[in-house]
């Protein structure tokens, strides 16, 4: 499998090409699509979560790994996730894992909004897609790099 590092510079190559690819398709074929439903706003939510997923989120949550030490002291929110996922099981499925990072992450959002009072219905519905999509995308990378990986060194046994 892939190192955390690796996994990190393969997570930021992929946002780097979906960032050119966005500006392409914006600057240079002003697509319809890309202009109309992209705006600075939503590309930094994206770009942000997707940073975010990839440093502090990883189906990796489950060992001792770099994003579950990034925690620090709130590692232990993360504790319910390493107790019910064994490493390499639902954890790296390219559907099951992210919706079970997501759905923890979700847990300790609630509990955030409930101390804030912040008014989730504020929040536009383009944002919290982009933010949807900028934490799942990485974790699927990781999904789908480790499992190349794993192939690879089966065919080259």
């Amino acid at each position: 499998m892939p190192s955390g590092k690796t996994h990190e510079i393969i997570n930021i190559t992929v946002l780097m090409v979906i960032l050119a690819g966005l500006y392409y398709f914006s600057t240079w074929q002003k697509n319809e699509i890309v202009t109309k439903y992209l705006d600075i706003y939503t590309i930094l939510a994206f770009s942000a979560s997707y940073i975010f997923a990839t440093f502090f989120l990883s189906p990796d949550l489950d060992t001792k790994s770099r994003p579950y030490k990034r925690w620090k002291i709130l590692k232990i929110l993360w504790w319910p996730y390493r107790i019910m996922f064994k490493h390499r099981g639902y954890s790296h499925n390219i559907v099951l894992g992210p919706l079970s990072i997501i759905l923890n992450l979700v847990l300790i959002a609630v509990v955030i909004i409930l101390i804030t009072g912040v008014e989730v219905k504020d929040i536009p519905l383009k944002l919290a897609f982009a933010i949807i999509v900028g934490i799942v995308l990485p974790i699927d990378v990781h999904i789908i790099s480790d499992s190349l990986v794993s192939k690879t060194k089966h065919v080259f046994k």
